[in-house]
């Protein structure tokens, strides 16, 4: 009989480095014979379509949005009739998802469930699961849960689970510090990996190309005034941002308020085609303020893609070799990056160079690899 595993995530619907990491891993284990349900606790509207092997069976445990909390925080809004309504309905749909947690994991004998965020596994301690050996995820850098709340809710939800995995060697040896004695690290697997790498195009043409969430702590403003020192230089190329987020219409206006170059930054939304998109680009560029193993970096990277990041995190630090396979600049300083984009911008030999370094550098993430590394996991939480 096949192996059970159950990959559960806040959501399965969105566009997201972690719900696609949760497709590529569930389609990837099908694909090897385990019998694997990819589970959603709330859907996400508009739903997002993502390629999967038709063998995964797809679970959406809410019938409803979560509901967001109201802008307004202040004393009127905690205590409004909206309000009121808003915690009732989520308290259904809380129970909602609890119980057809429960009757999903009794559909069929027990395996190994992974629970990808945190809320994820907060419904999973509400279900008896005392049969089912657990790994825990945690798809952002150690600095960033220490930053918030996220630090001591992994603690406190991982504590008892059989492994708790974590994006890179320093994350996993700096959570353990912090008191979890069960983890391992383990990549993200990428989602493609191109036969050839990006055509090199000479000339004084070319595109700089951010894929990504367009909220502030993916830095997108700081590229963008970036852009305004260096667009002058260089006439004939053009920025281009690929994604949607809170941040859009801010954004917008930042592009069309640049002195130079504001009318060179083209908009477009979010893509299920990302390796059609990077093969259009010339020079990436992450300019987060925080990240884990960010997923767009690794697949420009393994585009053949010259790129550029913020200095934001271990997996960042992992993905470019510490600056050697990916330029690395301190976050939110624009001149440091504008100056590194100008560098690259202007030599056709740099871009190439620094191309064959970032492919060279991300072969151990390709998808057959990694899932040489998930069997191996699985088989030994099952011991």
């Amino acid at each position: 009989m096949s192996t059970r595993v159950v990959i559960a995530a806040n959501t399965i619907d969105e566009v997201g480095g972690a719900q696609r990491v949760a497709h590529v891993v569930a389609d990837g284990l099908a694909r090897r014979g385990y019998a694997v349900d990819l589970l959603g606790i709330a859907p996400y509207l508009p739903p997002h379509d993502y390629a999967l092997d038709p063998r995964v069976r797809r679970v959406t445990l809410m019938s409803h949005e979560w509901p967001a909390p109201p802008k307004d925080l202040g004393f009127r809004a905690r205590h409004s009739r909206a309000t009121k309504q808003r915690l009732a309905t989520r308290s259904l749909l809380r129970a909602e998802a609890v119980a057809g947690l429960a009757a999903l994991l009794a559909d069929g004998p027990p395996g190994v469930i992974v629970t990808t965020q945190l809320w994820a596994m907060e419904h999973l301690a509400d279900v008896p699961h005392d049969d089912w050996a657990v790994v825990g995820q945690y798809h952002s850098s150690f600095e960033a849960a220490a930053a918030g709340r996220d630090l001591a809710r992994a603690v406190g939800l991982y504590a008892d689970v059989d492994l708790v995995t974590l994006l890179t060697p320093a994350d996993a040896d700096a959570f353990r510090r912090a008191g979890l004695n069960n983890t391992t690290w383990l990549a993200n697997p990428l989602a493609f990996w191109p036969a050839e790498p990006v055509a090199v195009r000479p000339g004084d043409t070319g595109a700089v190309m951010y894929l990504g969430r367009l909220a502030v702590e993916k830095g997108a403003g700081f590229l963008l005034s970036a852009w305004g020192l260096v667009a002058g230089e260089f006439p004939g190329w053009t920025l281009r941002l690929a994604g949607s987020g809170p941040d859009e219409k801010s954004l917008r206006k930042q592009a069309a308020g640049l002195a130079v170059g504001g009318d060179r930054v083209q908009f477009s939304p979010p893509v299920a085609d990302a390796e059609g998109l990077l093969h259009e680009a010339d020079l990436f560029v992450l300019p987060s303020l925080t990240e884990g193993l960010p997923l767009a970096l690794a697949e420009a990277m393994a585009s053949g893609l010259p790129c550029i990041a913020t200095d934001c995190s271990a997996g960042v630090r992992l993905l470019s070799r510490e600056g050697a396979a990916a330029r690395l600049v301190p976050r939110a300083d624009p001149a440091a990056l504008g100056e590194r984009m100008a560098a690259l911008m202007g030599s056709t030999d740099d871009r190439a160079a620094l191309g064959r370094q970032a492919r060279e550098a991300v072969r151990p993430y390709r998808a057959d690899l990694v899932m040489d590394e998930w069997e191996a996991l699985i088989a030994r939480v099952l011991r």
